[in-house]
């Protein structure tokens, strides 16, 4: 027999999950999502990651874990949140953004050189930011709250609140005016 949601028992709706997840996605252990969001179709969530609420964390997208995403945040579809990177509230990050969290790459099987591992650089992106498509940035950055980062920039620097960074196909970031300063 099936039940649809008007036939459950008031005891019966609490036990529903609060937030959606579309096919495909992969949620590890350790997550925890916010009442209200959405994680898209065939995204990962991987070991502590925290989504606060009404987020949406879009198709094909990864968090690599031990990240933390605000309320009302939008990550669009195909990006990579690797570890350590905090995203505050009230963000969207248009498809194809990637963040990175080491500064060099070590030698070894997967990167890993046995006697070192390495050096994670946590990231921050404040407040109401607004990021564009294909954006990277290198390990470390923090992007102040109200900032603009313009489609197909490289980060190579901190982004003052604010700023209004353009770059361009391969160009490194240039702050170019003030959001409301």
């Amino acid at each position: 027999m099936v039940r649809y949601f008007g036939d459950l028992l008031p005891d019966e709706k609490d036990l529903l999950p609060k937030y959606k997840v579309e096919p495909g996605a992969k949620i590890y252990p350790n997550c925890t999502i916010g009442e209200g969001s959405i994680i898209g179709a065939n995204a990962v969530l991987r070991p502590y990651t925290r989504i606060g609420r009404n987020s949406i964390f879009g198709t094909l997208s990864c968090s690599e874990g031990h990240n933390d995403i605000g309320n009302y945040t939008t990550i669009h579809a195909q990006c990579h949140i690797t570890s350590g990177v905090h995203i505050g509230n009230n963000v969207f990050i248009a498809p194809f953004f990637i963040a990175s969290n080491t500064i060099n790459i070590t030698e070894g099987k997967h990167g890993t050189k046995p006697d070192s591992g390495p050096m994670i650089t946590p990231t921050d992106i404040e407040d109401n930011v607004r990021i564009g498509t294909s954006v990277r940035m290198i390990p470390g950055l923090k992007i102040g709250h109200h900032a603009l980062i313009m489609q197909d920039t490289l980060l190579t620097h901190d982004v003052e609140p604010y700023a209004i960074v353009k770059g361009g196909k391969d160009k490194v970031g240039r702050v170019i005016g003030w959001t409301n300063k």
